[in-house]
C-alpha cells in the first residue's frame, strides 16, 4: 500500500525540522564535524525520495516548489555523490529548504 501525500509531507516536514536544527550548529561546525555534511545529505535525499512520491496534484497544488529539482538532487546525492560541493549543501539546507517549508505551509504564496 502506497504511502498518502499527508504521511509524505509529514515526512518531508520532519527531514526539514532536522536540517533546520542541525544548521543552527553553524557552517565551520558543518566542515569540520565529519557527521554533519552526510547527515544533511541523508535528510535532503528523505526529501527527494519522499518529493518523488507525492501525487501529482499535491505537487499541482503548491506549484511554487521547485519539485523536479529536488527530485533530481536525490539522485545526485544518492548515484553522484563524489560531486557534491559540500557549500552548495549548506545552501540548500540553509536558503532553499526554509524557502521549500514555507511554500508548503503557505499555498497563497
Amino acid at each position: 500500500m502506497s504511502r498518502s501525500d499527508e504521511l509524505r509531507l509529514g515526512d518531508i516536514l520532519e527531514a526539514a525540522r532536522l536540517i533546520e536544527q542541525l544548521s543552527l550548529r553553524g557552517f565551520e561546525a558543518f566542515g569540520e564535524d565529519p557527521a554533519l555534511k552526510p547527515a544533511m545529505e541523508r535528510l535532503l535525499e528523505i526529501i527527494g525520495e519522499a518529493a518523488g512520491s507525492l501525487s501529482e496534484e499535491f505537487r499541482a497544488n503548491h506549484a511554487d516548489v521547485a519539485w523536479t529539482d529536488i527530485r533530481r538532487l536525490r539522485i545526485v546525492l544518492a548515484h553522484h555523490y563524489h560531486r557534491v560541493d559540500p557549500e552548495q549543501v549548506w545552501t540548500m539546507a540553509t536558503v532553499d529548504i526554509p524557502r521549500m517549508v514555507a511554500d508548503l505551509r503557505d499555498p497563497e504564496d
